[in-house]
């Protein structure tokens, strides 16, 4: 029974969870449908404005009623339920003989002509005609509308005039009478400005949902946890909530060593840091590689703070910088180093491995970094003496941290995934297409190595948020969003190791 209620609530929510996934791409886009909502208002103001004439109106009321005015006596007093059905039945046809009769429409043309010496068309009359039976009555409304406010007077009175002929000859034993007499023109209300805007309003809306769903579905980019793991059956190490209170120039360097960054930051990577343990004490990882399909979604952040919580645990941690194209580790941690190129140098027999390895004392933490990029990064890296540096490390550390170039732009994560134990994936929220994705694990799926996990990075927060995440971390300080659109870079500043 359990199981089924189980089923039944993943159901409805794998139901729920495209609605939320469009309500949440309508809200990321909102200055779009702004956009369009005001530019087609004011557009639809402006035609308004534009093309409006004056108009004036003249009303008159019939009442109708199914007893003859020369009924008396009691009959003549009071009305039953069939006499109201009858009243609203003559009611309805005469509205509709005012309408469309020829007879009718005939007289007024002629009576019109009689009070003004002009001949107007049988349908221009009839499209200055409003009629209406006004709701739980057997009265009839007509309100006559033209840009001339005598003629709009004109054509009221005439169907006053010309109504008792016609009403007789075509209801003979009814009594329509005139409830309240044509009134004199006055100006109508400018119904079209508002009819403008609101169609205005309602466009707009409507084109900038359209071009949302369009783009979206061209991007076709990451919007949760549950993409990821529906469609490449990966687990979620853990969510990193996207963080809005960075200062603008110091958006490179979101450490948990940085208070500022708020406790849900560092808890995340605590979350993660325990689930490295773990892996190491169940099947003996020690040595990760860190990659993603793209630049600028976060990965190196996510290495360098994984090593900084693991080191703050009191293990020993090497922090291994093998994007030698883009190193960007030592920028994120704030230290230079003139001159040094980290692996690079020990792979040319420039340095020995112990002479590389820089000890950070601020953060008990070692480095293998490179301050610029060389020239051959691939062939670097595919050197047997790359695979003994990865080894020597292991010997060495507790943990090896090693931050990788994005697997779905170089091939140079492939390789180095084939010296390490396992590798972690990092992708941004609404950063990259799920074909990207595809291809960059479809890359690192060939190495050695098996695919520990994704840490979901940059993830949006709120109630629809939450509501089409099923797993992940915990926590939900805004994180993120400061990455530029390339890798940084800069030079570095260590100690050696100990």
């Amino acid at each position: 029974m359990m199981a089924y209620e189980e089923k039944r609530t993943s159901d409805e929510a794998i139901g729920l969870e495209p609605i939320l996934k469009f309500l949440r791409q309508l809200i990321g886009k909102w200055w779009l449908i702004v956009i369009f909502v005001v530019a087609f208002s004011v557009s639809g103001f402006g035609i308004a404005k534009l093309t409006y004439s004056e108009s004036y109106t003249s009303n008159l009321i019939f009442n109708v009623s199914n007893k003859d005015r020369d009924v008396v006596g009691a009959a003549g007093t009071y009305t039953t339920a069939s006499d109201a059905q009858a009243s609203t039945t003559i009611a309805t046809n005469f509205k509709t003989l005012i309408q469309r009769g020829n007879d009718f429409i005939t007289a007024v043309q002629a009576n019109v002509k009689a009070q003004t010496g002009k001949t107007y068309g049988k349908e221009q009359l009839r499209d200055m005609m409003n009629v209406e039976l006004v709701a739980d009555s057997t009265l009839i409304n007509i309100t006559v509308k033209s840009e001339d406010k005598e003629l709009a007077y004109v054509v009221a009175t005439a169907i006053q005039s010309v109504y008792p002929e016609i009403a007789k000859n075509a209801f003979p034993t009814a009594n329509i009478s005139v409830a309240d007499s044509a009134t004199q023109s006055e100006l109508a209300a400018d119904s079209s400005t508002l009819l403008y805007t609101a169609a205005g309003f309602i466009i707009g809306a409507a084109l900038a949902v359209i071009i949302i769903l369009i783009t979206a579905k061209i991007q076709n980019k990451l919007l949760s946890t549950e993409d990821i793991k529906n469609r490449f059956n990966i687990d979620i190490i853990a969510t990193v909530s996207d963080i809005k209170n960075k200062k603008k120039g110091d958006r490179s360097r979101l450490l948990i060593t940085d208070r500022n960054v708020g406790l849900p930051f560092i808890e995340t990577f605590k979350l993660i840091r325990t689930k490295f343990e773990n892996a190491k004490l169940k099947k003996g990882y020690s040595v990760f590689a860190i990659t993603s399909s793209t630049e600028s979604e976060g990965k190196t952040t996510c290495s360098t703070n994984i090593a900084l919580s693991l080191a703050k645990s009191g293990k020993s941690v090497l922090l291994m910088d093998a994007d030698l194209r883009k190193p960007a580790v030592c920028k994120t941690l704030g230290v230079s180093l003139e001159g040094e190129k980290g692996i690079y140098d020990i792979v040319t027999g420039n340095k020995t491995f112990e002479e590389s390895v820089k000890y950070i004392e601020k953060y008990n933490l070692y480095l293998l970094v490179s301050a610029s990029a060389v020239a051959d990064p691939s062939e670097t890296l595919a050197s047997d003496a790359m695979a003994k540096i990865v080894a020597d490390a292991k010997k060495n550390f507790d943990y090896v941290i090693i931050d990788c170039p994005p697997a779905g732009v170089v091939a140079d994560a492939a390789i180095v995934a084939n010296y390490t134990d396992t590798i972690v994936f990092v992708t941004a929220e609404e950063k990259v297409a799920i074909p990207q994705i595809e291809y960059a694990l479809s890359d690192i799926s060939t190495t050695k190595a098996d695919i520990f996990g994704c840490i979901y990075n940059r993830a949006g927060t709120g109630t629809l948020k939450i509501a089409t995440e099923k797993a992940g971390g915990y926590f939900s300080n805004r994180y993120g969003g400061y990455y530029g659109s390339s890798y940084y870079y800069g030079s570095r500043n260590h100690k050696k190791r100990k």
